[in-house]
């Protein structure tokens, strides 16, 4: 499979995860995503309405829905310049007032600008917060399974993970994953060049800076200079 990393939760059949970052203030509520990229079949779910059709460059809001079929993903652009790629099979949407995203299958990568305050992303079991940052999250409804990876390491401190069974707590920094389950909280390395050559919820995004020039979306060109100092600082420690 392209996205070699989903696959690590049918190795815990059976397992639940419960991840949580601690509370904080939030700074710049997330108030509207405008869709700035669909690929193949993405539904939006109006709230109260039922499901049609995602149309580019219209405005998901609060308690709207968007949900990804087989081989699809939809990009978002919220209103504070953050970026979001949900990935196949997904169910997605953001909470009122809040800097809060609900995540209720598949694959969501988070792009979050430094400097706009906490932000957390909810599974039907989990939460991971983080203040400016590059992250995937993925639950498994059917194995009840929850996973978060970490693409940067945040000048504001590394992401925080809870088991919320134990109460025992671990950093993630880049190039680590956590999975959360009721026997403990497990921390794994991956591999984070093999992640952005194979796994379609980065494609194009340059996350490495292979390309000379920053994308030209601030949001993404924020979190570009993390992503690629991640992955050049990582690659140097398994060169020594």
């Amino acid at each position: 499979s392209r996205n070699w990393f989903l696959a690590i939760p049918s190795l815990a059949l059976g397992m639940s995860a419960a991840l949580t970052a601690g509370a904080a203030h939030a700074l710049t509520p997330i108030t509207s995503a405008e869709i700035r990229e669909i690929v193949r079949q993405v539904q939006f779910v109006p709230r109260g309405q039922t499901a049609r059709p995602a149309i580019l460059s219209e405005i998901m809001r609060p308690d709207d829905a968007l949900q990804t079929m087989r081989s699809s993903r939809v990009g978002l652009r919220f209103n504070d310049g953050s970026w979001a790629r949900v990935g196949e099979m997904a169910v997605f949407r953001f909470i009122p007032g809040t800097r809060n995203f609900r995540l209720n299958n598949g694959t969501v990568l988070l792009l979050i600008k430094p400097g706009q305050g906490r932000t957390t992303i909810d599974t039907p079991n989990a939460s991971a917060g983080v203040r400016g940052s590059a992250l995937f999250v993925r639950y498994d409804e059917q194995t009840e399974t929850t996973v978060v990876g970490a693409l940067t390491n945040n000048p504001n401190g590394p992401m925080e993970i809870i088991d919320n069974t134990t109460g025992r707590k671990l950093p993630l920094e880049a190039g680590q994953m956590a999975i959360v389950d009721p026997l403990g909280i497990r921390l794994f390395n991956f591999d984070m060049h093999r992640f952005y050559e194979t796994s379609d919820i980065v494609r194009g995004l340059d996350l490495q800076r292979r390309e000379a020039q920053p994308s030209p979306e601030p949001g993404i060109a924020a979190v570009q200079a993390e992503t690629s100092q991640a992955f050049e600082s990582k690659n140097r420690s398994l060169d020594l």
